[in-house]
């Protein structure tokens, strides 16, 4: 072997180690910092939505759901990826249920999390319309059914998860061995949470946005205030729709061009560096990804006044 060769060969095993370095410490000191974030936003979110004046209203019933998803999510998620990336400690490799459940829930509860979202854009959609039967939609009572159905579906949309995970030896892995499901699976995540939800929400964020420049309600004189006051309340509930969708919609995509990515390439013989360097973006997009799901407190906080207040409010109340 040429001395060239040979410096070429180090060269390459030093960029390796280098990139395998920064995974770890990215890993034990960024994983952290969104799951402590995500713990404490969520819970906040699920305090303001569970109060009385915000409970019974549909769009807080999305939101209040998929705050409860992104919460399972966050705290079944980023705890194993900090010991398995920053520690090298992987509980799933040594349990077999313990395998199939976390990805199962991880796969099911992130999707969840973004189609509570989609329904809150498709709520603000149907109240803002004209036509009185598609704002018959937008009621508590078609929110308190369509949320269970739609953990129900969800749960049996990804049921084969828990099915084709196995602990792979020798090394001991908890991953799939079918390179065709492989490739299904990822086609089908990136449809059902990477891009089909974002599209959803971009579409139904630009229907509400014509329907509210359209839409004139000129109440009579005894009717104002209250029109007034339920018009406030519509426009926060819209922003807080929006936004959150925008802020979801981007950090889902960076994910959804890494799995079209991962998937067009699955079938490609990949150098070590290659293969290094794709886990290094797998790890960079799934915390994008995952911290789009953690800080929907502070898009809330921004955007809402109504939010605000019923935060202060009640904190408020529970100190005098």
């Amino acid at each position: 072997m040429s001395s060239s060769n040979v410096t070429t060969s180090s060269a390459i095993q030093n960029e390796i180690d280098t990139i395998n370095s920064f995974i770890i410490s990215y890993a034990r000191y960024v994983y952290p910092i969104i799951f402590l974030f995500g713990i404490i936003c969520n819970i906040l979110n699920i305090y303001v939505f569970t109060q009385s004046t915000l409970k019974r209203n549909p769009c807080c019933m999305y939101f209040l759901a998929s705050s409860f998803a992104a919460l399972i999510y966050t705290a079944v998620n980023l705890p194993l990826r900090t010991l398995q990336m920053g520690y090298n400690i992987d509980p799933t490799v040594t349990v077999l249920v313990v395998c199939k459940l976390k990805n199962f829930f991880v796969y099911t509860w992130r999707a969840l999390a973004v189609w509570f979202l989609t329904l809150a854009c498709i709520d603000r959609f149907l109240h803002s319309s004209s036509n009185v039967n598609f704002r018959g939609w937008s009621s508590y009572k078609v929110a308190s059914r369509v949320i269970p159905l739609t953990f129900l579906l969800a749960h049996l949309a990804y049921l084969h998860v828990a099915v084709f995970y196995e602990i792979l030896l020798p090394r001991r892995t908890c991953s799939i061995l079918s390179s065709s499901y492989a490739m299904f699976l990822g086609i089908w995540h990136l449809l059902t949470y990477g891009t089909g939800a974002p599209l959803l929400m971009l579409f139904f964020s630009l229907l509400t946005i014509q329907h509210i420049r359209h839409r004139q309600i000129v109440p009579v004189n005894s009717q104002i205030n209250e029109a007034i006051r339920k018009s406030n309340k519509d426009r926060s509930l819209v922003r807080m729709a929006l936004f959150q969708c925008l802020i979801v919609g981007l950090t889902t995509t960076a994910y959804a061009a890494f799995q079209w990515y991962s998937t067009l390439t699955s079938n490609q013989v990949k150098s070590n560096l290659q293969l290094t360097k794709d886990n290094l973006a797998a790890n960079i997009v799934g915390s994008i990804s995952a911290a789009g799901h953690s800080t929907t407190f502070f898009i809330f906080t921004l955007t809402s006044r109504m939010f605000r207040k019923q935060l202060l409010c009640h904190h408020r109340q529970e100190i005098f």
